[in-house]
């Protein structure tokens, strides 16, 4: 394999036909209360450290998401178990809008109510610790300040598609 050219001009299809090669657990992000929920699937998720417990998001810059997190000041990260691939694609359709979370079965966050959805691998109940602008996203920053944990096996994607699980063999 050779290196391409200068990261100040690489080509952004094949950046992220080479982004799509890695694979990410799936997670919905969710924020505000029944009155004003909202939901949006992630990949861009990750643990950050242990003490102080913090994680991190990646939401797009602008996103209705952002401003309800900068508004309520908490947020949801629901990781996402095998048969979820449904819930995925629904909260990555931004079309959606008020009606989100018609007919999706959740439960309100026992601290301040933001919503949880039912079958998630686990949850983590999180208060927004600050954002860092990274190009046309911005990095949340969340402490961890409740956290649930199932079993089951993750929902896994992988160049644009969903897969159940994993292959626990090791090879």
């Amino acid at each position: 394999m050779t290196a391409g050219p200068a990261a100040d001009t690489v080509d952004t299809a094949v950046l992220w036909d080479a982004a799509r090669r890695f694979a990410t657990g799936v997670a919905v992000v969710t924020a505000g209360t029944a009155r004003s929920a909202h939901g949006t699937t992630v990949s861009a998720f990750t643990f950050v450290s242990r003490v102080p417990a913090l994680i991190a998001i990646c939401l797009i810059r602008g996103s209705s998401m952002l401003e309800l997190i900068d508004e309520r000041g908490s947020f949801a990260v629901n990781v996402l178990a095998n048969h979820q691939s449904g819930l995925a694609r629904h909260f990555a359709d931004r079309r959606r809008g008020a009606a989100q979370f018609a007919g999706v079965p959740w439960i309100p966050g026992l601290r301040d109510g933001v919503p949880l959805l039912i079958g998630a691998m686990c949850w983590l109940g999180c208060e927004y610790e600050r954002r860092v602008p990274a190009g046309d996203h911005e990095l949340v920053l969340g402490r961890v300040t409740a956290v649930t944990a199932g079993d089951g096996d993750p929902l896994v994607y992988f160049s644009g598609r969903f897969y159940a699980g994993l292959n626990k063999e090791l090879v």
